[in-house]
């Protein structure tokens, strides 16, 4: 990857997030590029942290890997006082990852860890005396039920949230976008992200793959509906553009105190999307829909509710008319030398992946 000149090696970073997959590959980045991660997990996710780290360490870069046991929600993350001063002294980057999006959580406990929790990130960060940039993980989907073309640097102009994940993001990005005036800070709002562009992993199978798993799955002679018409744009890019783009924005002295969308510029509409996973799954390409709106209300049944939760957000999102402008991100990340794969560059992968893993 291709970086900034300010850039140097070695960093030391805080990642929230653990085991959320964007925190995991965030995390694989830094070690690959020589920097040495400090990996926040909770107690329970302890020990699968260890050996997570364990495979960081000893890359030919350098890179290196360790946990600290502690959580969002506590007072001063949960960290010792020992621990505490050594993030005071020697972190020089976070990235903020850690946040829910489970629609069947309950939202004064996710607005706790996706508004609070960065609220206790920002408030240790204060104390950090070699910070030069957090990196706090928005989403797209701030823009709420806004159609057009949504600006990077909008954030709250009288649009309404369709769900609690949206309203929260959009409250933490409202904090982050404060806390600007007293810390270096970059915000990034991916779209839907999918697997690697290059493997196809994915650690979970939810949002889009519902559709996917559908397809590459199904009858070689019916064809699986979509959940609408699919006419508009459905933004997905892979999970390796959005963590090296992550990186190099954060690492941009230019990026302090900006707002970047991270989206596919050419996007397909979401009948394209899925006629391209069939033809790469050689199975019969959607020709029929069900209505949305039916779909989004039997979500909300209590016999379904439970096991569609992480499909809510897929579906409200599936036929906006929306477009992400991503001017400013593109400008910055074209000098490094990164930009967005089309989809159809690598649906051939995502396909194989979710045919080998199923």
């Amino acid at each position: 990857m291709t970086t900034p000149k300010s850039e140097t090696r070695g960093r030391t970073v805080l990642v929230t997030g653990f085991p959320v997959d964007v925190a995991r590959r965030q995390a694989q980045e830094l070690a690959r590029t020589g920097d040495h991660v400090l990996l926040l997990a909770r107690g329970k996710f302890a020990s699968e942290a260890e050996a997570f780290a364990s495979g960081l360490r000893g890359g030919a870069a350098g890179g290196n890997a360790e946990v600290l046991q502690g959580d969002i929600l506590e007072l001063d993350l949960g960290l010792s006082g020992t621990q505490l001063r050594r993030l005071h002294t020697e972190v020089e980057e976070i990235y903020h990852v850690a946040a829910i999006s489970y629609l069947g959580i309950q939202v004064p406990r996710m607005r706790m860890v996706n508004v609070e929790g960065l609220r206790e990130t920002l408030e240790v960060a204060l104390g950090m005396r070699k910070l030069r940039r957090i990196c706090v993980w928005s989403t797209a989907f701030v823009a709420g039920d806004r159609k057009g073309t949504v600006y990077e640097e909008e954030l709250l102009v009288g649009q309404h949230f369709r769900n609690a994940y949206e309203e929260t993001k959009a409250e933490a990005e409202k904090l982050a976008r404060a806390a600007m005036k007293k810390l270096p800070i970059t915000i990034v709002r991916p779209s839907i992200i999918v697997g690697d562009s290059q493997t196809g992993e994915v650690s979970r199978m939810d949002g889009p793959y519902l559709l996917i798993n559908a397809i590459v799955h199904g009858s070689s002679t019916k064809a699986v509906p979509l959940p609408g018409p699919g006419r508009y744009p459905l933004h997905v890019i892979p999970i390796d553009y959005a963590v090296r783009a992550a990186l190099y924005l954060t690492r941009h002295p230019e990026a302090e105190g900006g707002t970047f969308h991270l989206v596919d510029d050419q996007p397909l509409t979401a009948h394209a999307l899925f006629d391209a996973v069939a033809d790469a799954a050689h199975r019969p390409r959607p020709s029929t829909f069900l209505p949305g709106s039916l779909l989004r209300a039997a979500t909300k049944l209590p016999v379904v509710r439970g096991r569609v939760r992480s499909e809510r957000n897929f579906l409200e999102w599936f036929d906006t008319d929306v477009r992400f402008d991503d001017r400013r991100a593109r400008t910055l990340l074209a000098a490094g030398g990164i930009s967005c794969p089309p989809l159809p560059s690598y649906v051939d992968v995502l396909v194989r992946y979710v045919r080998e893993a199923s």
